[in-house]
């Protein structure tokens, strides 16, 4: 593949007519039918009751930082002010009151924008449009990310912050003086560890990146492409970069004791702690999954679905089902997680060689900031002792699309017939899988033989 500078773009189309399809596609799955599930569904009934207890000024106990539901109550106020709604006031800030557009429209908007983000994102760490466009459809179709931005729940916050916090990073590190980068990244990065604690995994990434630039260059290894990564890439950005993002953590508590009348950080750091570090649960969630079974998708999560019992519909004499599940598309899990493997054996092969030359070009960069990204943000689960989900994966997943498209790309500019084949069966494979798992994940009515014959598993049911 040929030597790509690692993050200077000089000029590309104003017009890119294939990402605007893919964010407006990306719109529509989002927003298509975002009112029928009845709400509120699966953790429904926890962060919007929070946020209407925050607007109401009551005092509330969530197990995660505040943003995420202070996002939710600004997502519930804005919606409660158009002038066909109802206020909050009629409401009686009861949950049971609320359309359940109140707080689900403002996670499709934040799920909507990561197909873009993520573009941006590519062209920041590898010039490549094609690549890029391959990571935004990846985005925009994944199915993990497409149904927690249907419902009124809070990861989808943390994976839009984390990744917005990369793009100000990347671009921090060629922009020689430019302090507006460190200081939205840190803003970003603080924001994504004040939805919940896993956002840490984006910021060590970050951290780790910026060691690894220092160390190089302080043992006397060259880069490729020295003229496009500026002075922040030394240790000069590190502290500040640590210390703003702890800065605006710890400021994103302040809304939340205005509003209870108590400022104790201690008190409430600790009750948190306690309940990730101790509360391992005696009974198990029947959602639950180990963090290294979720490249593999073996237990999906069931948001919502209509019992037969209770509400079979009979057409041309079939039992239908309505179900919301959170299933990531499964070829895309599957292709990505051995993307992953074989980038990272590359990525050893090549540290061999780099030690010999010391000479790091781009695509040695892109690699280790992709396989740094994912097991910053994979590895760590595997010490949390109480219960995980699939959804866990978000972020991780995020970084195996960077490391599939990169293959997939390698392969059509490789320009032989099989590489070119495989590229357009592996594209296509995602595409159908898509398409036959989207009832799951849109909660369209399908009839019982169709919703079974989904299952590919036991364990998905």
């Amino acid at each position: 593949m040929k030597e790509q500078r690692l993050i200077n773009i000089k000029s590309l189309p104003e017009r890119n007519y294939i990402l605007i399809l893919l964010v407006t596609l990306g719109i529509f799955l989002r927003f298509f039918n975002l009112g029928v599930i009845p709400g509120p569904a699966f953790d429904e009934v926890y962060y919007p009751v929070f946020a209407l207890d925050f607007l109401s000024g009551k005092d509330y106990f969530s197990v995660h930082p505040p943003v995420g539901v202070y996002l939710t109550s600004i997502s519930i106020y804005l919606y409660s002010v158009l002038p066909w709604t109802d206020s909050l006031i009629s409401t009686g800030f009861e949950i049971e009151n609320l359309s359940s557009i109140s707080y689900r429209w403002l996670p499709a908007v934040v799920g909507s924008s990561l197909t873009y983000i993520a573009y941006l994102v590519c062209l920041q760490i590898h010039s490549n449009k094609n690549f890029a466009l391959l990571v935004a459809f990846y985005f925009c179709v994944d199915g993990s990310m497409l149904v927690d931005s249907r419902f009124g729940l809070i990861n989808i916050y943390l994976v839009f912050f984390g990744f917005l916090g990369l793009l100000f990073f990347l671009r921090m590190i060629k922009a020689t003086g430019n302090s507006w980068h460190l200081l939205l990244s840190s803003l970003c990065l603080g924001l994504a560890i004040a939805v919940k604690w896993n956002g840490l995994g984006f910021l060590a990434v970050a951290v780790c990146f910026m060691l690894f630039l220092s160390f190089t260059r302080l043992r006397g290894y060259k880069f490729t492409t020295e003229e496009v990564i500026g002075e922040y890439s030394q240790r000069k950005a590190l502290i500040p970069l640590i210390a703003l993002t702890t800065l605006v953590y710890f400021a994103a508590w302040g809304p939340y004791f205005s509003k209870v009348g108590e400022m104790d950080y201690l008190n409430k750091h600790s009750q948190l702690l306690s309940f990730h570090a101790e509360n391992t649960d005696e009974k198990t969630h029947p959602y639950e999954s180990r963090w290294f079974t979720w490249p593999l998708v073996v237990r999906p999560m069931g948001y919502y679905f209509k019992s037969a019992e209770n509400s079979v519909i009979e057409l041309d004499e079939k039992t239908v089902f309505t179900s919301v599940h959170l299933l990531p598309n499964p070829v895309l899990y599957w292709c990505s997680f051995v993307a992953v493997i074989i980038l990272g054996g590359r990525l050893m092969l090549s540290t061999a060689k780099l030690i010999d030359s010391k000479l790091i070009d781009s695509n040695y960069l892109f690699m280790f900031f992709v396989t740094l990204g994912y097991l910053g943000n994979f590895l760590p689960w595997s010490l949390v002792s109480r219960s995980t989900f699939i959804y866990h994966y978000q972020p991780s997943s995020g970084f195996a699309f960077l490391a599939l498209a990169f293959l997939m790309t390698e392969l059509i500019e490789d320009k032989k017939q099989f590489g070119s084949q495989l590229y357009l069966l592996i594209l296509i494979m995602i595409c159908l899988s898509g398409f036959y798992w989207i009832p799951l994940q849109l909660g369209l009515s399908i009839t019982s033989d169709y919703f079974y014959g989904l299952m590919w598993f036991k364990s998905w049911i």
